[in-house]
């Protein structure tokens, strides 16, 4: 019964509500931010007002700026806000964090910074010190943060998030607002937000797209990403019925090792994506890995021009409709079957792939993503706003 259970869920395990583990240690981050915000009340009353925004920092260490990631936020930030208006700070992992991060802000004065809490100190007894000092740097030079929250799960990640974005700004995640909320300080978090693409990867991707010759070759469906239980070994039964079929699964365990024009061109040779959306196996700094979130597939794939078959999101998930620009699936035959579909019927495969595509081409070009992000109030008329 176990088994068949797994196999209904595709292998992601079952919520629980075990009294410390999943209520009250989830929410330990909530009473540490008050005392926090509390403590910061000073530098918020005496700190200097946000302006509109018309500089923008993004921060990142230097393997950082080398990720796809950061390279189309970057590109993304400079279509919405100018390409003049847009800066990169480049830590360096090997020195202290907070003086550069310090040096930055002060060289550079931006009205935006956008953080990625993945980059500063990577240990609780240096976070508690180095996020108050940046929080209240923030708040004294009138910078509004943007922090990218990749994992709202992670529960250190979750608690800076919080106290960095305590008083102005906004936090984005892959995770549904709806549920994170539940275990979240503050209502200024997003999501699921996608990854933003720059309109000029956009135009690359067409171009490739449209180059890649039609032949008789079975369907090409490929995963792109890291390999962990329970994903792998739901990966590999996929593998194994899909091979009763005659039907291949290329699975590429991390895109690590290949130049970014590589990886994006895997993505635009292949006819399906397959990914998944669990998060992993519990550890010890990691809350509610039931909880199933968006990832970086689902925008890259589709702006590849590429059918997407991706794994549920759980809570508030709308913006891409199931079975018009991509295949949801749960279970280990809901994917399957999601994929036999596709393979065998190439009038669908291309509606997906296209219909995919422009719902992508619309988030990207409007910017959504910045106008979802950030506090209207905040943001001056684009050349990207809707007309």
């Amino acid at each position: 019964m176990e088994e068949e259970a797994q196999l209904a869920r595709g292998f992601n395990p079952p919520e629980q509500n075990r009294l410390w583990r999943d209520v009250l240690l989830p929410r330990s981050v909530i009473p540490l931010y008050w005392l926090y915000k509390a403590a910061l009340v000073p530098s918020f009353v005496l700190g200097k007002k946000p302006k509109a925004i018309e500089s923008v920092a993004i921060e990142s260490g230097k393997v950082g700026w080398t990720h796809v990631y950061f390279e189309e936020l970057e590109g993304s930030a400079k279509d919405f806000f100018g390409t003049d208006q847009v800066v990169r700070q480049v830590i360096d992992r090997d020195a202290t964090y907070f003086p550069q991060f310090r040096t930055n802000q002060r060289k550079q004065n931006p009205n935006l910074v956008i953080i990625d809490v993945r980059t500063s100190t990577q240990s609780w007894s240096g976070a508690l010190v180095e996020t108050f000092r940046m929080t209240h740097l923030l708040l004294r030079h009138g910078i509004t943060p943007l922090v990218v929250l990749t994992d709202a799960f992670y529960r250190r990640h979750r608690w800076q998030a919080a106290v960095l974005t305590a008083y102005r700004g906004s936090v984005v995640t892959f995770s549904a607002k709806e549920t994170v909320r539940k275990i979240f300080p503050h209502n200024r978090i997003e999501g699921a937000l996608f990854m933003p693409i720059s309109q000029q990867r956009l135009i690359w991707l067409k171009e490739q797209k449209a180059q890649r010759r039609s032949t008789d070759a079975p369907v090409k469906i490929t995963f792109i990403g890291s390999m962990y239980s329970p994903r792998e070994e739901f990966l590999d039964l996929v593998k194994i019925r899909l091979a009763k079929k005659g039907i291949g699964l290329e699975i590429n365990g991390d895109k690590a090792g290949t130049s970014n024009d590589q990886y994006w061109a895997k993505l635009v040779n292949s006819d399906i994506i397959l990914t998944t959306t669990l998060q992993g196996p519990q550890r010890s700094y990691m809350d509610w890995v039931w909880v199933r979130q968006a990832v970086f597939r689902y925008s890259e794939t589709m702006a590849a021009g590429t059918a997407l078959v991706a794994g549920k999101v759980d809570g508030g998930f709308t913006y891409f409709d199931n079975g018009k620009e991509f295949l949801e699936f749960e279970s280990v035959d809901e994917c399957v079957g999601a994929l036999l579909r596709l393979a065998s019927d190439p009038g669908l495969l291309a509606s997906i792939s296209s219909q995919g595509h422009e719902k992508i081409s619309e988030y990207v070009n409007t910017g959504r993503f910045w106008r979802d992000a950030l506090p209207m109030t905040l943001l001056k008329t684009r050349p990207m706003s809707e007309e």
